[in-house]
């Protein structure tokens, strides 16, 4: 009986699983799973040795597909709820910056910008407005109080700068093209 399996070709799980790099059990699973085709002879099964090393090639490459598409999909899934993370993020923001409680580093820029020049003007105005007093002055003490309460005079000035939320929502509202509605001014609905 032996020579007339080796008549038609097939061999025993030990040749297969060598020459597929498995051990003999994996090559029964295969058979059992539906991967490659066994033929009983007796007791045993056999196999078609170059049709089993098709199959097996042909089973890896759907499963490398496989995994190639699996690995395509989780990656794709990744990124849309990392974008969806950042659109997210960007939404808070902007929420942030309508509400006031957030403000851009330009509009930031802008209003220390023009607090420094209106300490500017007021310092670079103050000569002017000294020299007369000075010159007048009877000694250098007295000049020295004019400078100085001169000097007080700016800085309280200065101290009564404040934050003033409602300028930088003009500035969101002016960056962003938005118009203000008219003080009385209705959104629209006839009354």
């Amino acid at each position: 009986m032996a020579s007339k399996v080796a008549e038609i070709g097939l061999v025993n799980s030990a040749t297969v699983a060598a020459a597929l790099g498995v051990g003999e059990r994996r090559v029964q699973q295969f058979a059992s799973d539906g991967i490659i085709d066994a033929v009983r002879v007796g007791k045993a099964n056999r196999y078609d040795l170059l049709e089993t090393v098709r199959k097996y090639v042909a089973y890896l490459k759907d499963d490398v597909a496989c995994d190639e598409v699996q690995g395509l999909e989780e990656r794709k899934l990744k990124a849309e709820a990392e974008y969806k993370e950042l659109k997210a993020a960007e939404a808070r923001i902007h929420l942030a910056e309508l509400e006031g409680t957030m403000h851009r580093s330009d509009d930031v820029r802008a209003a220390t910008e023009q607090l420094v020049y209106a300490v500017r003007s007021m310092l670079v105005a103050m000569p002017g407005r000294l020299a007369v007093d000075v010159a007048a002055a009877s000694g250098p003490d007295e000049a020295s109080r004019i400078v100085r309460r001169e000097v007080e005079h700016v800085l309280e000035e200065l101290m009564g700068f404040r934050y003033d939320p409602d300028a930088y929502q003009a500035m969101v509202r002016d960056r962003k093209g938005w118009e203000e509605l008219a003080d009385g001014e209705d959104d629209g609905a006839a009354g």
